[in-house]
């Protein structure tokens, strides 16, 4: 294989690499990216302008009335990430003790990172380069979305027993001006501009995965620095958001092959059930948890693990996905030699009947 088509085939990985590079060795770039404000937003309704433009609008009807992919989803985002993090608060971090403790402080960052809904613009990437469901990722990120003002509240309450809440009216504003409309303004362009565009889809896909590495540089230059602020207070956050990802995979992989969900379905599920917003949180922190020194470490440690690890699982998935179109269509070819045969021997019976 030439050094050409090698990094035509790998070239998402090894930028990868190298975002995870600059984010540690020139980090100040990730903060600009953050602190301008209107970059982050900017880059997530691109995101969602690319998946309108690529999404197919009969099947979203369809999807919105899936309602154990669905139920699957939002359970692995709302019920079992906070049941699971306040256990591996517990097992990772210091042992409990007052309101101001150590342990206290612990649990309330953990809680925080765990209550947040689903991303809106890597999880929808990610599912375009898993090759599953757009339509259904799409239905279940507006969905997590939009309950997060009654829902991350709530497993606040029941976990830590503190009270907290969102500025709807802002939220509401935010998601039609950063989802609602791009995925429109999508929709539009492709019946406009889809039987124009067909020879220049395999660039126009490439965007949503350039996006997402401008998302990993970002989170990786935050958390360089929380790593060094405090290094074994930040491994054992390391440790609870590493294991609390894996236990959302396992649980939305596992009940996904249980029920029988196809590839495409599967791969939304689990990339969309899994991964956490961001932004949410770190409002949250700044409102009613800035006392806590230890606040936005998980979830900046869980969003570059997320995107490390998803950017990584979901080629696999993708993969799988062309591995049972094969079997398909192999499974097809057989059936057509079948008729074929059967077809052959009516002929001759035919024959020997005359």
């Amino acid at each position: 294989m030439s050094a050409r088509a090698f990094f035509a085939r790998h070239w998402f990985l090894a930028g990868m690499a190298i975002a995870i590079a600059m984010g540690v060795l020139a980090p100040a770039g990730g903060r600009v990216l953050r602190e301008a404000g209107w970059v982050m937003p900017a880059l997530v309704a691109a995101t969602l302008l690319v998946s309108g433009f690529t999404l197919d609008t009969s099947r979203l009807a369809t999807q919105a009335g899936n309602v154990r992919a669905i139920i699957v989803a939002l359970s692995s985002t709302y019920l079992i990430a906070p049941v699971a993090a306040y256990g591996l608060a517990r097992v990772f971090g210091p042992s409990p003790g007052g309101p101001d403790s150590d342990g206290a402080r612990f649990l309330e960052a953990t809680m925080i990172a765990a209550a947040q809904a689903g991303t809106l613009a890597s999880a929808l990437a990610l599912t375009a380069v898993a090759r599953g469901d757009q339509e259904l990722a799409l239905v279940l990120t507006v969905l997590s979305n939009a309950l997060t003002a009654l829902l991350t509240p709530l497993a606040l309450e029941l976990s830590i027993g503190r009270q907290v809440e969102f500025p709807l009216a802002e939220m509401m504003a935010r998601m039609a001006l950063v989802v609602l409309l791009p995925v429109v303004a999508g929709q539009f362009l492709r019946r406009v501009l889809w039987s124009h565009t067909r020879r220049a889809m395999p660039v126009v896909r490439v965007v949503p995965r350039a996006i997402i590495l401008a998302f990993l540089y970002s989170g990786f230059s935050a958390a360089a620095s929380r790593l060094g602020d405090a290094p074994l207070v930040a491994l054992a956050f390391l440790g609870a958001a590493a294991s609390l990802h894996l236990v959302l995979l396992a649980f939305t992989s596992g009940v996904s092959a249980w029920l029988g969900f196809d590839v495409r379905t599967r791969a939304a599920v689990v990339l969309c059930g899994s991964q956490k917003t961001l932004p949410n949180g770190i409002y949250l922190w700044e409102q009613y948890f800035a006392a806590n020194p230890w606040g936005a470490v998980p979830l900046v440690l869980y969003h570059v693990l997320q995107l490390l690890v998803d950017s990584l699982l979901a080629p696999w998935l993708g993969r799988r996905r062309d591995a049972d179109d094969a079997d398909d269509a192999d499974d097809g070819d057989d059936g057509d030699e079948d008729a074929n045969d059967e077809d052959s021997a009516r002929r001759a019976r035919a024959r020997r009947g005359t």
